[in-house]
């Protein structure tokens, strides 16, 4: 168990379904099921000191003891199940949330690479694949649920190193070597809000929007150009579109190799104040705002920071 009593927790979240999932999709529960999500929040609002992302950052700052279980809620990500599912609980127990949004999945049926990957692989007829990857050459079997998963955190794993245009010809090659075709279909927990959603989610008085970049990449990967071009351009849509400045955000992966002082410099620059990380583990008095540690949820079997019973 982390330390959760002296130190403040971030949870993280991606969605929160109600939707019966098919095959493999939704394996590694990063949407957690509904009635898990009610318990987890009516715990917070009946035993924590739970705080907005932007209140915790100041106390954090000012290195005074914490009140004990101190707690911020986030998600990450854009999923429609954020607003239609996530949001209502938490406007019944009172939990304030932050919401970091890619701006480039919003009104659109476009899908995250990852969900895409785990799509292709989980609804395929054949049995097996035959892929390079980062210049390896890879037969992995594909028929059976074990195997299909297995696949997934092995393509996955491989794809992450790579640049987008190498990753967008992997998935391309995936698509045609798995024979899939995957434009007519529509999965729930897969689906982006839009921009009313959005307005929604911001305003609600227990909810803030950060960015997230346009389109989910990788920052400490991209070159100057690209990565100035991911944080303008996220915050500037999302300004116009909610009227108001944008100052909160949070690194697409969050690992340590996902950031670094060169994007930490580049967000400064276009004033924002607060970036979690995604790195486990919970957050000391003093704590730089952009290198506070989150506990993603659910994810892969992560459990819930608190004893529930």
């Amino acid at each position: 168990m982390l330390n959760t009593r002296d130190e403040a927790t971030i949870v993280l979240y991606h969605g929160v379904t109600g939707e019966q999932s098919l095959g493999i999709e939704n394996f590694s529960k990063k949407h957690i099921p509904e009635n898990q999500f009610e318990q987890h929040m009516q715990y917070l609002a009946k035993n924590c000191n739970v705080v907005s992302l932007r209140k915790m950052s100041e106390m954090l700052s000012n290195k005074s003891p914490l009140p004990p279980q101190t707690v911020a809620v986030s998600f990450d990500d854009t999923f429609k199940n954020n607003r239609t599912t996530a949001l209502p609980v938490l406007e019944r127990f009172e939990i304030p949330a932050t919401f970091f949004i890619s701006t480039g999945f919003i009104d659109n049926n476009r899908r995250f690479w990852v969900d895409l990957v785990e799509h292709t692989i989980n609804t395929t007829k054949k049995t097996s694949l035959d892929i390079t990857l980062n210049g390896s050459r890879y037969t992995l079997p594909v028929k059976s649920n074990e195997e299909k998963i297995q696949t997934v955190v092995t393509v996955k794993g491989e794809m992450k190193k790579m640049i987008p245009l190498d990753r967008d010809k992997t998935l391309q090659d995936l698509k045609e070597m798995l024979d899939v075709d995957d434009s007519g279909e529509q999965v729930p927990n897969y689906q982006n809000m839009n921009w009313d959603d959005i307005r929604a989610i911001d305003k609600s008085p227990l909810a803030e929007i950060g960015g997230h970049t346009v389109n989910h990449e990788i920052m400490s990967y991209l070159d100057d150009q690209s990565l100035a071009y991911e944080i303008s351009e996220s915050l500037d849509c999302l300004c116009k579109h909610l009227e108001h400045p944008i100052d909160l955000y949070s690194y697409p992966e969050g690992q340590a190799e996902h950031y670094n002082d060169r994007v930490i410099q580049a967000l400064k620059e276009k004033n924002v104040t607060i970036c979690p990380s995604a790195l486990k583990g919970t957050n000391p008095p003093g704590t730089d705002p952009f290198n506070l540690k989150r506990i993603m949820v659910g994810f892969m079997e992560e459990p819930f920071p608190f004893d529930l019973i």
